[in-house]
């Protein structure tokens, strides 16, 4: 299985979750236009903070103090930037590209895509 990204802010005890976005593995990160334009924003917005992204594997953890169980306890960041980048005309929701059926509040996929420049 394919190891997942969180984009981690150690200075401010925030991240970046992707996990109801289109992907959250490294090809996914770098070529998805959504994920790439809430990075490029987020580190824009917060120069000179402690940021890096964070594996779900067990024994990565990138910062020189706290450890990922500190990670629970961080604000998820992701649809407030979603939502800035949309009133900014960057981003764009266009509904799901998956909703479970069972379970349609916890598993989903939203569409966000990139209409900068459009």
């Amino acid at each position: 299985m394919a190891i997942e990204f969180e984009l981690v802010n150690q200075t401010k005890k925030e991240l970046i979750s992707f996990c109801h976005l289109n992907g959250n593995k490294k090809r996914e990160l770098a070529g998805g236009s959504a994920q790439s334009a809430l990075v490029t924003w987020y580190l824009l917005q917060n120069q000179g903070d402690e940021i890096q992204f964070v594996s779900d594997s067990d024994s990565d953890w990138p910062f020189s103090n706290g450890s990922k169980c500190d990670l629970k306890s961080y604000r998820d960041v992701t649809n407030e930037l979603i939502e800035e980048l949309e009133s900014r005309e960057i981003l764009k929701d266009i509904g799901y590209l998956y909703r479970d059926e069972d379970d349609p509040d916890t598993i989903y996929i939203r569409d966000i895509v990139n209409v900068w420049g459009k």
